[in-house]
């Protein structure tokens, strides 16, 4: 139960700065990026909803939990962002980050503790379901960063 109660933590800590960052964005700065960017906070963080289904809930359940539409909004090969114009609102993306944590940290607690030591798949054999998971957190992680830099920019630029 180690790697699930470290598991849980990083989880905890990474979400916690992503939505820190996603509420602490004024509206203007949602929808910002600076030129020669393509992604804004806001496409960030649904990134982040979209990266823990894809490498946190579908690899502990076997199946995606989220809607088509967030592959084509948030998925690796997604549009661009500048030829979106139906972004959900920061209040739908917020409360998705929240209550997939919640299930994602419910699921780390039922797991068995050998699970974690397995491969994810027999294609897969030297990647562990631990290993995988982690990367996915470290994922997230980035694209908090990415999101605090974005709003260090936007509020440079307006200052």
């Amino acid at each position: 139960m180690l790697a699930a109660r470290l598991l849980q933590e990083l989880a905890r800590q990474v979400r916690e700065r992503t939505r820190q960052i996603l509420l602490a964005a004024p509206e203007q700065a949602l929808l910002w990026a600076p030129t020669g960017t393509q992604n804004h906070i806001l496409w960030h963080a649904g990134h982040a909803v979209w990266l823990m289904d894809v490498l946190g809930i579908a690899l502990l359940t076997g199946r995606r939990s989220l809607e088509p539409h967030w592959d084509q909004l948030f998925g690796m090969h997604c549009q661009p962002p500048r030829q979106t114009r139906n972004w959900p609102t920061r209040e739908e993306i917020d409360r998705r980050l929240n209550e997939q944590l919640h299930h994602y940290l419910l699921l780390l607690e039922q797991a068995p503790a050998e699970q974690f030591d397995l491969p994810v798949s027999p294609a897969q054999a030297r990647h562990s379901l631990s290993g995988r998971l982690l990367h996915g957190l470290h994922d997230e992680a980035c694209h908090s960063g990415e999101m605090y830099l974005l709003l260090k920019q936007w509020h440079r630029q307006r200052h």
